[in-house]
């Protein structure tokens, strides 16, 4: 058997195109006693060919003729390169870092490898000495050995360009599953976290990336914003959430009894402990483990906090045996947590380790267009709990809802419509009178300032033009209270009829019956 024949077999078994690369350079210097061969693959889109087998990356573009192998390609045939020839290729780069150190006993040749359908993916690149062989292209043997590779390494290329276009479909409707569970698990949190505005949106994706992940989270808003509800929607998305939530507020808790909330203490720890009691470090073992309002945790249980997190260990107070609680960590606080860390109030290393995944909530003054939609759920659930039917939100008092500022947030929206909803009889809706007297006059709406503060806040120069904006605005109000009915908004401002028609037409306001 001749050892061509041999060699043929041998690449013809092989399944990977990479190894059947390197087995054809071995062969091919070993068969032809060669100093160096190599073989140049083309890119995925044609445009290049690069050498797979070298410790350094050599590229070379197809649109590029200041290297030799745009020309074998352009001319589909091999080329033979003496001393004198290589010597006019050596200012490209790349090339003389292929070839190395030009020796006048050298030469190099160039061997497209064309499969049957006449596309090229290879090219051989050979470095002999000019008396080993007279000419390499002549070879027959040796040439139909390359077309059996040719057209082998083909094959497996377009078997793994199959496998690899498979693998990248499959990966891509792994991301589109996994893109729509997510947007599925955020929009399910619009009965929790409701709001359509923009930033609530946004808000609810976060949440869901925060649940899948590891990290500890750390919750930071206002007062009134939603940081339990945001906590527990972590909690419950995740995998923790067949384990406990355990929650608790540091700044509720006096400071010499929240190390044993959450450590909790054996039977003789102090005095009055009478038993055992576990911590909430306990507790939360495989759930996770809320801290409101974490700014006011004392300095001395920081660190104490921190050695928990890194070590998973902690002592209850009194015991001398350590225990093992392995929780998700989610924190919130509504002060700033890094300049307690610059004042001092609060440890630099906890804030890091605490301050993996921020999530940032909106104040209701940002997102002032989910007011009414947050407004109807509130009165929903009131009617729920009371068994009443409020018929919602009068649009005169929602205007002025949507000029408020709102310094409670959403805790304090819900407040002030609870309250509105006591004030309405049933079947009824709630009204601007009803809520007005809960509403906060130093911060209050646009409405409110006009109404109440008049035009006692502005520095009076013109008295005639105060007085004519005062009034424009009292009517104007008024005639909106009642949908520009003017005998009612007459008899409300205890004028005639047709006083308040000569008063709209001089002020020129305009209303409708």
């Amino acid at each position: 058997m001749s050892r061509w024949f041999k060699a043929a077999t041998e690449l013809v078994l092989i399944r990977n195109s990479a190894e059947l690369l390197v087995k054809l350079i071995e062969v091919t210097r070993k068969e032809l006693a060669l100093d160096s061969v190599y073989v140049l693959k083309a890119s995925q889109d044609g445009r290049s060919f690069e050498c797979c087998h070298n410790e350094k990356k050599l590229t070379w573009s197809v649109f590029d003729f200041n290297h030799p192998f745009s020309h074998v390609i352009r001319s589909d045939s091999s080329m033979t390169l003496q001393h004198s020839e290589l010597l006019y290729w050596q200012e490209n780069s790349e090339f003389n870092q292929l070839i190395g150190t030009i020796d006048i006993l050298k030469k190099v040749t160039i061997i497209p490898m064309f499969a049957e359908n006449k596309q090229l993916q290879t090219i051989l690149v050979l470095h002999s000495g000019i008396d080993q062989m007279d000419s390499i292209e002549t070879h027959q043997e040796f040439l139909n050995t390359l077309s059996v590779c040719a057209n082998h390494f083909q094959l497996l290329h377009e078997i793994e360009m199959k496998k690899c276009s498979s693998k990248q479909l499959f990966q891509s409707l792994v991301e589109v599953e996994e893109g729509n569970k997510k947007n599925h698990m955020a929009n399910g949190l619009a009965n929790t976290l409701i709001g359509n505005s923009d930033v609530m949106k946004k808000l609810r994706q976060q949440v869901v990336s925060a649940a899948a992940s590891h990290l500890s989270v750390m919750i930071q808003g206002d007062t009134g914003t939603g940081k339990e509800l945001v906590s527990r929607a972590v909690h419950d998305l995740s995998t923790h959430s067949k384990a406990e939530f355990v929650a608790i507020n540091c700044a509720a808790i006096p400071e010499h009894l929240l190390e044993s909330e959450l450590f909790g203490y054996i039977k003789g720890a102090f005095s009055g402990a009478d038993k055992d009691k576990k911590g909430l470090l306990a507790d939360a073992n495989g759930g996770t483990l809320f801290l409101d309002e974490i700014g006011d945790m004392p300095i001395a249980l920081q660190a104490k906090l921190l050695r928990v997190l890194e070590s998973q260990k902690y002592r209850p107070l009194g015991a001398e045996k350590e225990l093992s609680s392995n929780f998700r960590l989610v924190v919130a606080t509504h002060v700033n947590l890094k300049e307690h860390v610059s004042n001092g109030k609060f440890r630099k290393d906890l804030y890091y380790r605490i301050y993996q995944y921020p999530i940032i909530l909106p104040k209701l003054s940002d997102r002032i267009e989910d007011v009414e939609l947050l407004s109807r759920y509130f009165i929903n659930n009131y009617n729920t709990e009371h068994k009443y039917t409020v018929r919602g939100l009068h649009h005169k008092a929602l205007d002025y809802l949507m000029s408020y500022q709102f310094p409670g947030n959403v805790r304090e929206l819900k407040h002030l419509i609870e309250y509105g909803c006591t004030q309405t009889e049933d079947g009824e809706q709630v009204i601007f009178s009803h809520i007005i007297d809960r509403l906060d006059k130093n911060v209050g709406s646009e409405g409110i300032a006009v109404l109440e503060i008049g035009i006692g806040s502005k520095i009076i120069s013109d008295l005639k033009g105060a007085v004519k904006e005062y009034e424009t605005n009292i009517i104007t109000s008024r005639l909106r209270e009642f949908d520009g009915d003017r005998a009612k908004t007459a008899e409300s401002l205890g004028i005639p009829k047709r006083t308040l028609a000569d008063k709209c037409l001089k002020l020129e306001i305009v209303i409708n019956d």
